[in-house]
């Protein structure tokens, strides 16, 4: 008897595709997507012939790394959320023919590039507040799409952003307002 080999007396040559980039990109893709389903399928295959121990050692293993991926998920959420807060203090001026606001930074942080929004038509910007220091805000220096404010503006809502956070101070504001109005005893 004779023995064959099924080595190649020289190795093929592989044909050189033409086209677009596109067509040869999305042909590549195609082949390594089928590889992958190929090898996916053996390896379910191969996981129906092992016997019931085996699976049940496979769905824990399973169970656990879901449970681990979940665990990470909830507890580092990362820069997404933000506290909203900023730590402010608000301090309305008891001078209701010229109304002022007064902000105090009572966080550990300074805050940069502050945009103050008031009564969602009116914006002042101010570069930045150390910890501990404040910033007063009356109505000529806040700006809207008419121009200025105008003098005698009521303050009714009142947001605050800066580059790592915001806050609302609507309802500081508002309890300011009733303290001011109240009767004094």
């Amino acid at each position: 008897m004779r023995v064959m080999t099924a080595q190649r007396a020289a190795p093929l040559q592989k044909e050189k595709v033409e086209g677009p980039l596109g067509k040869r990109l999305a042909g590549e893709a195609s082949n390594h997507l089928l590889n992958g389903l190929s090898i996916l399928k053996e390896m379910l295959a191969d996981f129906r012939q092992q016997d019931r121990f085996f699976k049940y050692k496979a769905s824990i293993i399973v169970g656990w790394l879901v449970m681990s991926v979940a665990s990470f998920a909830i507890a580092c959420p990362g820069n997404s959320v933000q506290a909203g807060d900023m730590d402010a203090r608000l301090v309305l001026s008891d001078k209701l023919d010229r109304p002022s606001i007064t902000i105090w930074n009572e966080s550990k942080k300074s805050w940069k590039d502050i945009v103050v929004t008031v009564n969602n038509q009116y914006q002042a910007a101010v570069p930045s507040v150390a910890p501990g220091e404040f910033l007063t805000i009356t109505p000529k220096q806040l700006m809207g799409s008419t121009g200025s404010a105008p003098a005698d503006l009521r303050f009714q809502t009142l947001q605050m952003r800066s580059r790592d956070d915001s806050a609302d101070l609507t309802e500081d504001l508002t309890r300011e307002w009733e303290r001011l109005t109240a009767p004094k005893p």
